[in-house]
């Protein structure tokens, strides 16, 4: 079986690493020389290789689960010394159809492994037999049947058991970037926050307020996914069933499928390529975090996350 460097070690690159070090699968992770990740790899057991050493290039399997912001100047640096034939795995199809990998580097075959799932949730699922879904794409290898076998592998040993399902590496981008953008990062986050204000501005005690807006989410997202759209309907409440049409009908509107619409349209025609390449992501990032840090919900959270249980 042919042995995967793993290259990173965030969230996504311990889930990956942890799961396969428990199936059995080959794997090291590869680490810069100043990384602080070496001692926590050392403490688990996980094999490691300095990107850039001879050692490093030695395999011809690589996963760049680095941020995708860095994937160019990693490839820039180190993928002209990778093996011809190499196999570069890509979590998402981002860094491809934005930088065009599969032009500046042709020798090498690009391939994309997206599992569905942020980092804690890979392990979580993988530990508890829960369900982990991936999509793939080999449009940018030369031997996709043997590349497709090796990822089968792969797959099994990270728990994947929803898929593999075949897409494009603009399709995932695509469908990755407008789901934050129209959902998971945006309208779930920011319309809990705006209704949590609401109900303690009508004087609703706070930690009522928190249960029903945030801390509730997880629960109902956990049914709607293990019942499915019209199982979850079946499911509900009359109250809940009343309601949910009623704001249906009310914040569904013309303009909200058209702000959806445009949301989508600027991914499709790299109106948003262009923004990331202009955005402070570092100042962006604190500004979030303050606006947050200032929100009572975020401050009822951390209230209730701090105070045990009496």
């Amino acid at each position: 079986m042919m042995r995967l460097t793993i290259i990173g070690f965030g969230n996504q690159a311990l889930a990956w690493s942890q799961n396969l070090r428990d199936s059995g699968f080959p794997f090291r992770v590869a680490l810069l020389p100043e990384s602080h990740s070496f001692a926590k790899t050392n403490n688990l057991g996980i094999e490691t290789v300095i990107v850039g050493s001879k050692e490093f290039y030695e395999d011809s399997a690589f996963a760049l689960l680095i941020p995708d912001q860095a994937h160019e100047s990693f490839m820039k640096q180190y993928a002209a010394s990778f093996k011809p034939g190499s196999i570069v795995i890509y979590n998402h199809g981002f860094s491809i159809t934005k930088n065009k990998f599969n032009e500046t580097f042709p020798n090498l075959s690009h391939l994309l492994f997206a599992v569905k799932a942020i980092g804690s949730e890979i392990r979580s699922q993988y530990l508890s037999n829960g369900k982990l879904g991936a999509v793939y794409s080999t449009e940018f290898v030369s031997d996709k049947e043997d590349v497709f076998n090796w990822l089968q592998s792969i797959s099994k040993a990270l728990g994947i058991n929803i898929g593999l399902f075949k897409t494009t590496f603009k399709h995932e981008t695509q469908a990755d970037l407008f789901s934050e953008q129209g959902l998971l990062c945006s309208l779930i986050p920011y319309t809990a926050d705006l209704m949590f204000r609401e109900l303690i501005a009508q004087g609703i005690e706070p930690e009522l307020a928190y249960l029903e807006c945030w801390h509730e989410l997880k629960l109902i997202v956990n049914a709607m996914v293990d019942k499915g759209p019209s199982g979850f309907y079946d499911l509900i409440s009359p109250n809940a069933l009343v309601g949910s049409e009623k704001g249906f009908n009310k914040l569904i509107t013309p303009e909200f499928k058209s702000n959806l619409n445009n949301l989508l349209k600027d991914i499709q025609n790299n109106q948003f390529d262009q923004e990331l390449d202009e955005a402070n992501l570092k100042d962006l990032r604190e500004s979030i975090r303050n606006r947050w840090k200032a929100s009572p919900l975020d401050q009822t959270f951390n209230k209730l996350n701090q105070e045990p249980n009496k």
